[in-house]
């Protein structure tokens, strides 16, 4: 039992700890960072100082309103802090590719377009 309790304490404070992570990874001032999660300046305070320990609501606000942040990461201490950061650079190319390559096709239309009307013109002038 002892160890189950203490286990419980281990992971509560490395909650804690990670809140802290993630506040400063924000970019927001303490207060915004508190009002977003819907607490007190004080109790973010208390929190990210081991006085008080991480309510599930606040865990949950925090994956609600940081959805770059990872579950695993936050709760388990496992992989990296931002989830799928991998999978998302990998969609944002694949979009940016993709529009490329569209850019392309209509400049190719616009340009055989181009080049039927010159064939054309051409083939007038000729006897």
């Amino acid at each position: 039992m002892f160890t189950f309790v203490n286990h419980l304490f281990t992971i509560a404070n490395m909650i804690e700890t990670k809140i802290l992570q993630v506040y400063n990874r924000s970019g927001l001032s303490r207060i915004d960072f508190a009002n977003k999660l819907h607490i007190s300046n004080a109790v973010l305070s208390h929190i990210t100082s081991g006085r008080n320990k991480a309510s599930l609501d606040l865990v949950i606000n925090i994956l609600k309103h940081f959805p770059e942040i990872s579950a695993d990461w936050l709760l388990l201490d496992k992989g990296d802090m931002l989830r799928g950061e991998l999978e998302h650079n990998a969609e944002k190319i694949k979009r940016n590719l993709l529009s490329h390559i569209e850019s392309i096709k209509q400049t190719s239309q616009s340009t055989m377009k181009g080049l039927n009307e010159l064939e054309s013109k051409i083939n007038e002038l000729t006897p």
